[in-house]
């Protein structure tokens, strides 16, 4: 039995395309051959002049300039698809040997590395390297890194004069089986007799691979295995049973689980007698929740806007095993430690000023609470004792404890409170109306807060970046500070690695939280710029800034946030702006309907608002949620507001299972007829939608 597979090199010239014509040599009258990224001289032209046998696909794209496919495309004003979809335009034949271009590391396209391509591509993967001096250290760097990506390999290749020290300290060290294979010779002038006379010569080697690739090889428990994903995550797309007993699909469990929960548990923001019963999840991976009765569904608000990229993501599972083999907790008064070192020089990088400093804390809120807290003594080192008043906007909502609360004022959540909390006013969102309240109280203001671009909880509210511009430029004219709060739009999510960067502005105290850890590990920190910092330069310690918690900048926290953010200034805008993308072309089409008031994209998030009255209490956000719930996808309504903010990973078939139950859920919610029943089918491996949504309107199946 053949099997498809990919291979990789160590990089540029490491004997990829030597290598395929070896094999093919054998192989080529059952393999196809697919190189979808090709620069300069032809590799694909070559193995069909050399390996006449053998059916060649065409690239997707080739430059003739002999430079980086991202760097050719570029220059020619051209664009380099998707990692996704170039592994969904992969060829229909089977067996195929895909070949790639330089490192796994290399630049795939704008924002992304060609490693994206070989997670989507899913094939086995093979790793050649050139036998030269230097091959047991550019192995085992290469073997690492894509351990630390996740991703493993079926073996080692050599190219060129055998080396058996090179092998065995490879399988020593690498936990890889090594083959050896030599070319037809020095020069690049190869014929086909020579490519087949040195294949015959190899064919026992060839035929060895071949047999090893189908295996399934015994791991030795001696040495470690660099071959493998880390060991905390064996298998990226499902939970480990072995690992996770909870995780076998079993009702009885489940009902049993939700009665000790309501006898035992108090839940966030949900009613001591709650309508429906919690789902109890035992596992996750992707963008997917696997429940204890067996049912796997797609996670479509990114578990409260803190997964960013997919649950149990392997670099941020090895980054925080890594971290625990060296250190659990300190506390961070008078100590520090590497990881929080790392992050905060990371996230100051990405800042538009100059220095400025990091102050951890452990959630939104508290990152809120600081930011408020040096805003006032901000103005007390300044002489300006009087300025206690904040300025905040309608529907903004910023957390839970006081000070988050006084800036909120959400009726709802903190009518209860209102005779505990600080001074605090709640304008509409606009830049004239800021002129107005800040004229009016001059002297007065300590700072303006604002979620900037997308306000949340509030219900999705979205206004462009030159909104954002006009107030930070109001609040700036009337010497007050001015605090954006990132705790969700940070992290790419909109676009931007910070969504103020979309309005230009440098705001004086930013906040951070969900997304700092990729949703692995609470952990939040507030920024402050240089000006904010220079107040409590001083050696009097009265003056000290009196804040602090137990795990502030916990070391395993921040070790995997440092691992997030090493990534996200390249990765996260093209995956947000596809999904922008997305939404529009599958959900936009509900502006007509009737009863929708507005539906509001940014990045990854798609709200649609309905013309329902009761805001975050209106009861038809409950009955959205069941029926999506039904579909196999978890959305939490805000109230009259339908909203999806998916993990970025999310594949194109979850994406549109999304949209689809969205689509669907609001037709029965308006009280639609369908055109025919639906069925709808939960398993282990998802959920599939077999019927369609036939209407007058633009709910209907498109």
């Amino acid at each position: 039995m053949m099997t498809d597979f990919c291979v990789i090199g160590t990089d540029t010239d490491a004997g990829k395309t030597t290598f395929a014509l070896l094999w093919l040599s054998v192989f080529g009258d059952r393999y196809g051959y697919w190189k979808p990224m090709e620069t300069g001289q032809s590799d694909s032209q070559r193995v069909r002049r050399l390996v006449p046998t053998c059916r060649v696909w065409p690239p997707l794209r080739y430059f003739a300039e002999p430079v980086a496919p991202s760097l050719a495309a570029r220059r020619q004003g051209e664009s380099i698809p998707l990692p996704r979809h170039a592994a969904a335009a992969r060829p229909n034949h089977s067996p195929l040997i895909v070949e790639t271009f330089g490192g796994p590391l290399s630049p795939w396209g704008e924002g992304s590395l060609q490693v994206e391509f070989l997670r989507e591509l899913g094939l086995p993967l093979l790793l050649v390297a050139s036998s030269a001096v230097g091959a047991v250290g550019r192995t085992l760097s290469c073997l690492r890194a894509l351990s630390v990506e996740g991703l493993g390999v079926k073996a080692v290749v050599l190219i060129g004069p055998r080396d058996p020290f090179a092998e065995a300290e490879i399988t020593h060290h690498g936990g890889a089986r090594v083959f050896s294979l030599e070319g037809p010779g020095d020069s690049s002038e190869w014929t086909a007799l020579e490519i087949a006379d040195s294949a015959s010569r190899q064919r026992q080697v060839l035929l060895d691979l071949a047999e090893w690739l189908v295996e399934t090889p015994r791991p030795d428990p001696a040495r470690p295995d660099l071959t493998r994903p880390d060991p905390a995550r064996p298998d990226p797309a499902r939970p480990d049973p072995a690992r996770l007993e909870n995780a076998r699909p079993d009702p009885a469990r489940s009902a049993d689980w939700v009665r000790r929960d309501q006898q035992a548990v108090w839940h966030p923001y949900t009613s001591l007698q709650p309508p429906d019963p919690p789902i109890v999840v035992t596992a996750t991976s992707d963008e997917f929740l696997h429940l204890a009765d067996g049912r796997r569904i797609i996670d479509g608000i990114s578990s409260w806007w803190t997964i960013l990229f997919g649950h149990r993501d392997p670099v941020l599972i090895h980054a925080l095993t890594e971290a625990a083999r060296s250190i659990d907790h300190v506390h961070f008064a008078g100590t520090t430690h590497p990881w929080a070192v790392d992050l905060a020089e990371q996230m100051l990088a990405t800042m538009p000023w100059s220095g400025g400093r990091v102050f951890f804390s452990d959630n939104g809120s508290t990152a809120v609470e600081v930011a408020l807290k040096l805003a006032y003594q901000f103005w007390l080192r300044r002489g300006e004792g009087r300025r206690t008043l904040f300025v905040g906007f309608e529907h903004g909502y910023h957390g839970d404890t006081f000070g988050a609360m006084a800036v909120g004022r959400d009726p709802v959540f903190f009518g209860d409170f209102e005779p505990l909390l600080f001074r605090a006013i709640q304008i509409p969102l606009d830049a004239d109306a800021l002129d107005h309240t800040l004229k009016a109280n001059a002297g007065d203001v300590a700072a303006v807060i604002i979620e900037p671009l997308v306000q949340g909880a509030g219900g999705m509210r979205m206004h462009p970046p030159a909104v954002l511009k006009d107030i930070a430029e109001v609040t700036q004219r009337h010497d007050s500070l001015l605090i954006v709060d990132e705790v969700m739009t940070g992290g790419g999510r909109l676009g931007p690695l910070w969504a103020h960067q979309a309005a230009a502005i440098a705001p004086d105290l930013i906040c951070a939280a969900k997304t700092l850890t990729g949703g692995m590990m609470p952990l939040a920190a507030t920024i402050a710029s240089p000006t904010i910092v220079e107040a409590w330069e001083t050696s009097d310690p009265a003056k000290t800034f009196f804040h602090g918690h137990s795990f502030t900048a916990h070391p395993l926290a921040c070790a995997v946030a440092a691992a997030n953010w090493r990534r996200l200034p390249r990765t996260a805008q093209p995956k947000a702006a596809a999904m922008e993308t997305f939404w529009q072309e599958s959900l936009g089409s509900l502006r007509d309907h009737p009863r929708v008031r507005d539906v509001r994209i940014r990045g990854s998030i798609v709200a649609v608002e309905l013309e329902d009255a009761g805001g975050y209490l209106a009861g038809i956000g409950r009955q959205i949620r069941r029926s999506c719930l039904d579909l196999g996808v978890l959305l939490r309504p805000l109230g009259s507001v339908v909203y999806a903010m998916p993990p970025l990973n999310t594949s194109t078939a979850s994406l549109e299972r999304i949209s689809e139950a969205i689509r669907r859920a609001i037709a029965d919610a308006c009280g639609e007829a369908r055109g025919r029943a639906s069925t709808v089918a939960l398993s282990n491996t998802g959920v599939s939608i077999d019927a369609e949504v036939a209407g007058t309107d633009a709910t209907a199946s498109d």
